[in-house]
């Protein structure tokens, strides 16, 4: 019987509400992506981003053994064999863009098993966490499907031609840290602590402007309202809050306005 699996939203009450999980949940399949799963993420992102008090996404496994293992294997007789995978890699198309799109910083928390297409989901992520026992691998070529083009130029333009290359053509797994000094990942942490550096991290970004963000993060992705949201920056009621806190010695409360 194949188990489809879901993903689940969460604000984080600890954090204010600043904070909201996105939850990959199949533990029984090392949260590999069904298709039910992927078509999930879209609207997900969307109550994220109609929310005025979220200010970091944070992307998470269910469990302590693994991130994601990828797209479910098991779907793929019925689901990739000929023109059937339009439409699969079509969800995951979406469920990756809606992730990368996102109103706010997307941050993914990675432990254990981090392999093909869940590679590609951490790297529509800003920032990447991994556990000291996180393995990451690109492996369409043990199976012999095409892996996505959107995830490919991802991953080029994060950790370079070479890397991009060895990982495609190998598929040969990479421990944290190899995967730190590539730039797959941003840092490595013990497992133990893991839970404790990304809730750090992510409010330390929560308590940031949170249109200052938007801005960096859209010139960042080249996209084209970039510079419309820059001069935003300028015309807000946040830069007179931050220059205040300044003058005061305090720290801002910046209201995203």
């Amino acid at each position: 019987m194949t188990s489809t699996g879901t993903v689940r939203l969460e604000v984080n009450q600890d954090s204010g509400g600043k904070v909201a999980s996105l939850v990959l949940d199949n533990p029984t399949r090392r949260n590999a992506m069904g298709r039910a799963m992927y078509a999930t993420i879209p609207d997900l992102v969307a109550e994220v981003d109609q929310s005025p008090d979220i200010r970091v996404l944070l992307i998470r496994g269910e469990g302590r053994e693994a991130f994601c293992a990828g797209s479910n294997i098991a779907e793929f007789r019925d689901h990739r064999l000929g023109d059937a995978h339009l439409g699969y890699d079509e969800l995951e198309h979406q469920a990756i863009d809606a992730l990368a799109a996102c109103r706010v910083p997307v941050v993914a928390c990675i432990r254990g098993a981090c392999m093909g297409g869940g590679v590609g989901l951490a790297l529509a992520a800003d920032l990447r966490y991994a556990a000291d026992d996180a393995l990451f691998s690109v492996p369409p070529g043990f199976l012999g499907i095409g892996y996505s083009l959107d995830s490919v130029e991802r991953l080029l333009a994060t950790v370079g031609r070479s890397s991009a290359t060895e990982l495609l053509l190998t598929a040969r797994r990479l421990d944290a840290d190899e995967a730190r000094r590539i730039g797959l990942i941003h840092e490595v942490v013990t497992v133990d602590r893991l839970d404790e550096v990304v809730a750090e991290r992510c409010a330390t970004i929560a308590a940031l402007a949170p249109m200052t963000l938007r801005a960096a993060r859209a010139a960042l992705a080249g996209r084209p309202d970039a510079v419309a949201l820059t001069d935003a920056c300028f015309h807000s009621a946040d830069l007179v809050e931050g220059i205040s806190a300044f003058e005061q010695s305090r720290r801002p409360q910046f209201g995203n306005r």
